[in-house]
């Protein structure tokens, strides 16, 4: 009844059970947590609302209609009680400098580029948080499993000593220490539960989903290989969204201040005013006036002003730069440290499957005969044991560290 239990735990260690679904694809996972998380979507309505607002940047100050009942007196508010009174209708429009709507333009535009430039950082950065929370639960459920798979041999390997120590050919200290070592490892399990919950939840959290939605992952980690060569991929790091979207933002300043550099112009306004007036009782005939003009204002303050501001939009814009260079540099040495996270553990990998794998299972299964004939010691028998799980472990962990800088490498060479 035990064995068969623990059969069970074994399987269960696995995302799912033997009638479950293929092993979900982590790239179509972050793909559906890009298109689906509530962040992601924020940033694109942010983006929207820029590219409204850039669409009427060039639009001119609407023009004012003022119409103005002037010079009545007082003792007899009349348009015929004096010859000043009258009705004025003025038409009054303000002339952008020149320039300066198509400035706005660039900018507003440039402000659109740079929010869209955010949403693919963000989208990359979310894939890869998908990305390396997926094989962190392939790894513990891996775990698990090889751990539930030795409990089940320790189980069978306390049946073969407890038959011998009942006969006599088996000391208690021995059977108890096995025993000992059975029961830890059994609670280990609970540990992996925790953990996979733990991890679970995170994944979950990045795809938008409920905490213990089903994700299913594989019993054994794929080999990947990396696309071109190092130096090609070190080319194509220049296309990284976080590099981008600095650059984005480095242009967004740039257009900024020019836009304020433009805008110190003075703009003029121009008005055409029709006054109205009525025959008076001093017998003026009351004729009908026409006025134009034109004001400028004087910068002495707004010029100042604006050059401040573009002073401030081209620091801002060689902070963009700056911080473009120092992002470029950290990501040179993450692709750099990837790159030997993946060799050396497509390495490990290669050596504990084809080599240390078959050595060990010979080893304990030549122990085993050895101890059952009384020429090895209990001591020989469960080394040989803990040297098998040590090394399954080691090849379970050395396949899913692959898959995991192949997916760091990946994200990191993603281009907007």
């Amino acid at each position: 009844m035990l064995r068969a239990l623990l059969l069970l735990i074994a399987a269960l260690a696995l995302p799912s059970s033997a009638a479950a679904s293929e092993p979900a694809d982590p790239g179509a996972l972050a793909d559906a947590a890009v298109l689906a998380h509530p962040s992601i979507e924020a940033l694109r309505a942010r983006t929207d609302a820029l590219r409204h607002t850039a669409d009427a940047a060039r639009l001119w100050v609407d023009p004012m209609l003022v119409a103005e009942l002037s010079n009545l007196p007082v003792t007899r508010p009349l348009l015929d009680s004096h010859p000043m009174a009258g009705v004025q209708l003025k038409l009054q429009q303000r002339f952008p400098a020149p320039g300066e709507p198509a400035a706005r333009e660039a900018a507003a535009h440039a402000r659109v580029e740079a929010s869209e430039a955010a949403v693919v950082e963000a989208a990359n950065a979310l894939r890869a948080e998908v990305h390396a929370r997926y094989w962190d639960l392939t790894s513990v459920r891996q775990l698990r499993g090889v751990t539930a798979d030795h409990v089940v041999q320790l189980d069978e390997l306390l049946g073969s000593i407890r038959a011998r120590y009942e006969v006599g050919h088996a000391e208690q200290h021995d059977l108890l220490q096995l025993q000992l070592r059975r029961d830890r490892l059994a609670e280990v399990l609970v540990d992996f539960d925790a953990r996979e919950a733990a991890l679970l939840a995170a994944l979950n959290g990045a795809r938008a989903e409920a905490p213990d939605a089903i994700v299913v992952t594989p019993s054994t980690s794929p080999e990947l290989t990396l696309a071109g060569d190092p130096a090609s991929r070190r080319e194509a790091l220049v296309q990284h969204p976080r590099l981008a979207a600095h650059r984005a933002r480095a242009d967004a300043a740039r257009s900024g201040a020019a836009q304020a550099l433009i805008e110190a112009r003075p703009e003029p306004t121009v008005w055409l005013g029709y006054r109205v007036r009525a025959p008076t009782i001093t017998g003026d005939a009351g004729t009908n006036f026409v006025t134009a003009g034109v004001s400028v204002p004087l910068p002495f303050a707004s010029a100042r002003r604006f050059e401040a501001a573009a002073l401030a939009q081209t620091e801002q814009a060689r902070a963009s730069e700056a911080a473009a260079e120092g992002v470029h540099r950290r990501l040179s040495a993450a692709l750099e440290g990837a790159e030997a996270r993946y060799a050396r553990a497509m390495r490990r990998a290669e050596v504990h499957r084809d080599a240390l794998l078959p050595a060990a299972r010979t080893a304990l299964d030549s122990t085993l005969s050895a101890y059952q004939v009384d020429r090895a010691t209990f001591a020989d028998l469960i080394r040989t044991e803990i040297a098998l799980l040590e090394v399954e472990r080691e090849l379970l962990l050395a396949a899913t560290d692959a898959a995991r800088a192949h997916a760091e490498i990946t994200t990191l060479l993603e281009a907007p």
